[in-house]
């Protein structure tokens, strides 16, 4: 948020935290307050978000980020990565997304000037497309816009692992800073 100078991620998965022992999913999203914000999913490695938050640290765009994550994947496996990220540059926010040709389908991500957003493992194209109409067409806090996006998701198999469950998602968060 521009105005506000506040950081937010949101996300979801049909990941089961308790059977893979992690105890929660907001580890996939990295606030660094009054910057920016790194999304992290996908084949995750904490190396990759830890080096991303270097970068942000060091003053990198978030096209820079990507292009430096891309090039230097702690596995050199790229191809399995999806990452979102935005920061305020110059005084002025800006995104960028990466999707790895061999993340698993329906995989893509949209972006907006202050807003980035990607998802993998989903039903389809549509998901992402809701999800940005309820984030742009929301009025209220980053908080308020953030859950509105999620609740664009909130279809019984958004995350395609969790269609025989006719849920959405196992788990979900939303952090802002």
């Amino acid at each position: 948020d521009s105005i506000t100078g506040e950081v937010g991620s949101a996300g979801a998965s049909c990941v089961d935290m308790f059977m893979t022992g992690i105890p929660t999913n907001d580890f996939l999203g990295q606030l660094i307050p009054n910057v920016g914000a790194i999304n992290t999913q996908a084949w995750y490695i904490a190396t990759n978000q830890t080096n991303a938050t270097n970068r942000m640290n060091m003053g990198d765009t978030p096209d820079q980020i990507i292009d430096w994550l891309v090039l230097n994947d702690v596995q050199s496996m790229p191809e399995l990565r999806q990452y979102g990220i935005v920061a305020m540059v110059n005084g002025s926010p800006q995104a960028a997304a990466y999707t790895g040709t061999s993340t698993n389908n329906y995989k893509n991500h949209i972006i907006g000037d202050n807003y980035a957003i990607q998802g993998n493992i989903l039903l389809g194209p549509e998901i992402l497309t809701q999800m940005e109409n309820n984030f742009i067409n929301t009025t209220g806090t980053l908080s308020d816009k953030l859950m509105a996006a999620m609740q664009g998701a909130n279809i019984p198999g958004a995350d395609s692992r969790c269609l025989d469950d006719e849920i959405s998602s196992l788990s979900s968060f939303i952090r802002v800073a």
